[in-house]
């Protein structure tokens, strides 16, 4: 219980403590520094399962595994990079003379942690309506992040947002229920939507109602992770919020219902270790590919070329849970956090500097500051699965695992598609950072803007240098 409340404690206190402290500039210094803090205290009380134990119990039905831990690191580790950056994003506004009001930092400030909050519980909940609960949580805490520039878009965007995930979560909730109807019409002693003791005991559960559930649940939070035709909300959402917000949204928001699926495919799999539900959940992703690969060819949005970027790459997580396989699943959400990050953060300094979102109004960043279009091109060809960075490390381990399974199809048309969305995007993208500089355009202290992206740019080429296929006998076997 100790450790809970070690984990939870920071940032509960954090979401308060914004909205009362008066300087809103001590909160955009402070803030930072505690959220960092907070990634070390995670770190230190989780370390056990990062060593080797497999699970970690703390109250009936709040528990954390091992793939649990690493979530919990990455979704701390964005919020960190996410926050830090914030303050810059804020001065820089400042300076072009858009400055926010007092009161709206302070919603900001505090639904950031709440947000974290509700993303931390996430992974840690051992139990299926505790997991409905807190992904439900992400969707309201997140809502007023969205919603942050107060104008008519933001607005639209922030109830189509609440509108089509609540729907999504309702259809999650009856699957909630048909899987406790099958522990109850199983031979299990008594009924449970406990995940852990579902997964030891699937072989008891009505199949037919686990089945149901698992579509049901497939379908919820698929709706919240934005996969093919469930994405509406995600591009409007990720337009409209600021870069850091953006930043969050992709970059961590987005596990958190793909680790639901997770979830309850364990049980599922546990059930019936070669059920054709598997093979549902690949096809379904290698949709997802292709729809998003055909609509980043016609983008004429800067933040929404990512936000569709962003439907890619849930489809790419959503094939790999497809195929089983729990490392590829988490090492694909890694690398796609560390480079869509750094490209919501880089984008957002460059939509500040041209005062525009739109693609065909943006060209000459490599004249106007090559330090951003240096990290913006890196950071393009990170997630696109380009070598030598990690995604394509993830990304041919997967195409690698689907052709020895015998899914020949399904790994020809998912490395057209991924081949379609890297050509779409760079075209996009050398549009923008060649040709002559742009007229009127205002860099506000350009280095300090790049120092997280830089980061996060440097990660993700150390996975790709590092990682191999061979590695997943190393730690990453770990993750079941």
């Amino acid at each position: 219980m100790n450790d809970l409340l070690y984990i939870i404690a920071l940032p509960a206190t954090l979401a308060i403590l914004s909205l009362f402290i008066k300087d809103v500039k001590l909160t955009r210094k402070l803030v930072p520094v505690l959220i960092w803090w907070q990634l070390g205290i995670v770190a230190l009380v989780l370390h056990p399962c990062l060593l080797g134990n497999e699970h970690m119990q703390f109250i009936s039905g709040l528990a954390v595994d091992k793939m649990g831990t690493y979530f919990i690191l990455l979704a701390t580790f964005v919020v960190s990079c996410c926050i830090t950056h914030a303050d810059y994003f804020f001065a820089a506004a400042e300076a072009n003379g858009d400055a926010y009001g007092d009161q709206q930092l302070r919603l900001f400030y505090a639904s950031v942690n709440l947000f974290l909050l509700a993303m931390t519980s996430v992974f840690l909940c051992d139990n299926l309506g505790y997991l409905w609960i807190a992904i439900e949580a992400t969707t309201l805490s997140s809502a007023p992040l969205v919603y942050f520039e107060r104008n008519k878009f933001a607005l639209e965007a922030t109830w189509k947002y609440l509108i089509v995930c609540s729907v999504g979560i309702a259809f999650a909730l009856l699957g909630t229920v048909f899987i406790f109807a099958a522990s109850q019409r199983g031979t299990l002693a008594v009924p449970t939507l406990n995940i852990s003791e579902l997964i030891s005991q699937a072989q008891t559960l009505n199949f037919p109602l686990l089945r149901l559930g698992f579509i049901f649940c497939l379908i919820g939070y698929g709706t919240k992770a934005g996969i093919f035709p469930l994405h509406t909300w995600l591009p409007d959402a990720h337009a409209e919020s600021p870069a850091p917000a953006s930043a969050m949204l992709s970059g961590s928001l987005l596990n958190c219902a793909l680790f639901g699926i997770w979830k309850v495919s364990s049980i599922i799999n546990a059930a019936q270790p070669h059920s054709h539900v598997h093979q549902l959940v690949a096809i379904l992703g290698t949709i997802t590919v292709v729809a998003a690969s055909l609509l980043l060819l016609r983008q004429h949005n800067f933040k929404r070329l990512w936000a569709y970027s962003s439907i890619e790459n849930v489809g790419l997580m959503v094939f790999a849970i497809g195929l089983g396989s729990g490392p590829l699943f988490f090492l694909q959400a890694l690398n796609h956090s560390l480079a869509k990050v750094a490209l919501f953060l880089l984008t957002g300094n460059i939509i500040q500097a041209s005062g525009t979102k739109k693609l065909n109004k943006m060209h000459g960043v490599i004249e106007d500051c090559p330090i951003w279009a240096l990290l913006v091109t890196l950071a393009t060809f990170a997630v696109t699965g380009a070598p030598p960075f990690g995604a394509f490390v993830a990304e041919m381990s997967m195409l690698s695992l689907s052709m020895s399974d015998g899914r020949w199809v399904l790994a020809l048309i998912m490395t057209v598609a991924i081949a379609i969305s890297f050509v779409a995007i760079c075209a996009h993208m050398g549009k923008v950072i060649l040709g002559p500089a742009k007229q009127g355009f205002k860099k506000f202290q350009p280095v300090r803007a790049s120092i997280i992206p830089a980061v996060l740019v440097f990660g993700t080429l150390v996975l790709g240098l590092v990682v191999n296929t061979e590695a997943w006998s190393g730690p990453w076997s770990m993750i079941k």
